[in-house]
């Protein structure tokens, strides 16, 4: 069995019992982002439930199209580029040339499915097509989401490289959904992004250096809990890992935000229906 099938396998288990980064925390995510936009998308805040409601809806998918699965993840640290300047081919077609399009598909295509999915939304807006716009930017959120999800980009997905194994659930379900009323994020408007698809992948950059953090404070917490999983391991774990892990979640959620808005702006800015919350 390949990487890829293995890599399927895994994640498909884990699937079953949760969705990338939780439930919870892509509802966090994508609710809360209502609360960054600026004065000129006030009425779009009425969205903040469909938002979340919908925050897992790419995660579901993935039960019946194929396609999906890589759109979650990117392994860029398999990519020697990255290991050595710190970043890969951004363009899809130059990528294609360089890599070829199994090394693409194996590694997983999140920065490209989250740019394509900023595309929609523009085009959504552009023919004024509210209703399918916010499912679109609800799926943008969860893009954005897993691309700040340390374990979605990292080949070390499930610490199956470091004897850290299931630490995917552990982190992104169990520790968040023990501590989510914890979770609060700062006051925040968000601005016009120029170059998307250089945010995109900047953020994904960034983000990788939080595999490291969060690897380590697994094992320390497992070793502060006597090498179990227990009570004393999840308080740990949050101890160590709740500061950056708020972080991510809070910027993940301004950057969906500045996504949005910078969409809008990009289909000129269409008038907004009075009606949108009726």
């Amino acid at each position: 069995m390949n990487s890829f099938l293995v890599r399927y396998s895994i994640l498909f288990v884990l699937f079953v019992g949760l969705c990338s980064w939780g439930e919870k925390a892509h509802r966090k995510i994508n609710s809360s982002c209502v609360e960054f936009f600026p004065k000129e998308l006030n009425q779009l805040k009425v969205w903040a439930p469909i938002l979340g409601d919908h925050g897992s809806d790419a995660d579901f998918r993935k039960k019946d199209d194929k396609t999906e699965f890589a759109k979650h993840f990117i392994d860029i640290d398999n990519y020697d580029d990255f290991n050595r300047k710190h970043r890969i081919e951004e363009d899809f077609e130059t990528a294609y040339l360089k890599y070829g399009i199994e090394k693409i598909k194996k590694e997983g295509t999140l920065p490209w499915a989250t740019d394509s999915t900023y595309n929609a939304l523009v085009q959504d807006f552009k023919s004024g097509n509210w209703d399918q716009a916010v499912l679109t930017a609800a799926d943008l959120g969860h893009y954005v989401g897993d691309g700040f999800m340390p374990l979605h980009i990292t080949a070390n997905y499930d610490g199956q490289l470091s004897a850290q194994t299931r630490i995917h659930r552990r982190y992104e379900e169990t520790m968040i959904d023990r501590n989510i009323n914890e979770i609060q994020f700062k006051p925040f408007t968000c601005t016009k992004i120029n170059g998307v698809k250089s945010c995109i992948f900047s953020y994904v950059y960034a983000n990788h250096s939080s595999v490291s953090l969060l690897l380590k404070a697994d094992s320390h917490a497992y070793t502060e809990a006597g090498n179990q999983y227990n009570s004393r391991y999840y308080e740990r774990l949050w101890m160590e890992s709740g500061l950056f892990t708020i972080r991510l979640l809070e910027e993940s959620s301004k950057t969906m935000a500045g996504l949005i808005y910078t969409a809008w702006l990009e289909a000129g800015k269409p008038k907004i229906p009075a009606d949108l919350g009726n």
